[in-house]
């Protein structure tokens, strides 16, 4: 027990060192760079769904820049799904977890059930998000040049290290979004395998 007590309190030690040099040396000198997304028509093909064009919306926040590319995919079954690419070259990207969106409109939110998506595949994970009759299947990572690493602690601390070492990074996050209630049931398993193909390539675009 006082073992595990002392792991903690290292951990926790960490953490918090990590979080002041992060604010004493702010984000990495890279940020003030334009946010990148694949725009090359490889990354998206599917032989299963069709794509129709990129939609980008360019934000600015505090001097931090972010883009939001949009993109809708459908399948012969009459699924629709759409992929949201957010970027930027500053970590705090990375602060709203994937449920935010949903709980503050009114929707409830729990894990994707596991014969849809296994737990953490390859650094993508899933939830459903209900409102009444709607249920939204969605898919999501996060990630930066060196993959899709998540949200924990090891993203954030590789971002303190860049943001000391001055060293540029593009952080992201991915969405494939798909409402399932309306649509046979193997849709949710068909847009699971969209997202594993998709998120893989976007994230092998930002690690080239």
């Amino acid at each position: 027990m006082q073992a595990a007590s002392f792991r903690y309190i290292i951990l926790i030690s960490v953490l918090l060192a990590g979080a002041g040099a992060y604010a004493l040396f702010g984000d990495p000198q890279g940020n003030a760079g334009t946010p990148r997304w694949p725009n090359v028509e490889a990354v998206y093909a599917s032989d299963q769904w069709s794509t129709g064009p990129i939609a980008v919306e360019h934000n600015t926040d505090a001097g931090r820049k972010t883009d939001l590319a949009t993109r809708t995919f459908r399948n012969h079954a009459g699924a629709t799904a759409t992929l949201t690419i957010v970027t930027s070259q500053a970590p705090k990207l990375y602060g709203a977890g994937a449920e935010v969106p949903f709980l503050g409109n009114g929707y409830t939110v729990v894990p994707a059930p596991s014969d849809v998506v296994p737990v953490d595949d390859h650094g993508i994970s899933a939830l459903v998000a209900q409102r009444g009759a709607e249920q939204w299947l969605v898919m999501y990572g996060y990630g930066e040049r060196r993959g899709l690493l998540g949200n924990g602690p090891l993203p954030w601390t590789l971002a303190v290290l860049d943001g000391i070492a001055g060293q540029p990074n593009d952080y992201y996050k991915l969405y494939l979004a798909a409402r399932i209630d309306q649509v046979g049931p193997s849709a949710g398993r068909d847009v699971a395998a969209l997202a594993r193909v998709l998120f893989a390539r976007i994230s092998d675009w930002y690690a080239a």
